[in-house]
């Protein structure tokens, strides 16, 4: 019998869950309503056993149903050193992109100050993982973790949105690893294809559908009849 995850099914919070699902075999559906009101908040994933609640715990459960495949790592260490970078991913990578991102869904509005902070800071954290990057495949180990699921899944609508080609290009070891996360039959199952913001400022545009038509060409008057001589 398949569990059911109440949540937003756009939000890359779910998909976290649904990509580690898509791993360890776990059929999950996604209703909306219902156990979440136990809570009254969503995510909220329904089991035989009872409701979990929060979308990193809830990817912490799914990563732990199937131990062979390891999206908890091969030992207590690499356990630790996922937990590591759900939490870097968490505090220093999801709430500046958030900041930045969800002013560009129109989700609430610009404020230029903490847009500029956010970007910053954005940097930063996209430099520690890319200077990781250079020496390991992946976030931990030598395979796909929760680590690499918590990271990517997280930096997608940023992809999407903000990060442009410009951005981009100094994070040469993080591209590598993004574009194998997302070659990967889980990752495509769950988020599709994801197409890059090209140049600045392109994913603003896109995101809020506000594409301008050409306004079309005012008709000209038509000329005034002449009238009809009199007859004499």
């Amino acid at each position: 019998m398949p569990m059911k995850l109440y949540a937003h099914p756009e939000n890359y919070k779910t998909h976290k869950a649904l990509v580690c699902a898509r791993y360890v075999g776990l059929e999950i559906e996604t209703p909306k309503g219902g156990a979440a009101e136990q809570t009254g908040k969503i995510p909220v994933l329904e089991t035989d056993q009872g409701c979990i609640f929060s979308s990193t715990a809830i990817a912490r459960y799914i990563s732990r149903i199937s131990r062979p495949m390891g999206l908890y790592g091969q030992n207590i260490y690499e356990g630790g050193m996922i937990d590591s970078w759900i939490e870097f991913c968490t505090h220093e990578l999801e709430v500046p992109l958030c900041t930045w991102v969800l002013p560009v869904q129109g989700v609430f509005p610009e404020v230029p100050e903490a847009t500029a902070c956010a970007k910053e800071d954005v940097k930063k954290a996209l430099n520690v993982l890319n200077n990781h990057l250079l020496h390991n495949t992946f976030m931990v180990g030598h395979s796909i973790t929760l680590a690499d699921i918590s990271i990517c899944c997280a930096l997608v609508d940023g992809m999407k949105l903000v990060l442009d080609a410009d951005l981009r290009k100094p994070f040469g070891n993080l591209m590598r690893w993004f574009n194998l996360c997302l070659a990967q039959p889980e990752f495509k199952a769950v988020l599709g294809e994801v197409k890059l913001c090209g140049a600045a400022g392109a994913g603003k545009a896109d995101a809020k559908g506000k594409d301008k038509k050409e306004a079309a060409p005012k008709k000209e008057a038509a000329p005034k009849k002449e009238a009809a001589p009199k007859k004499e």
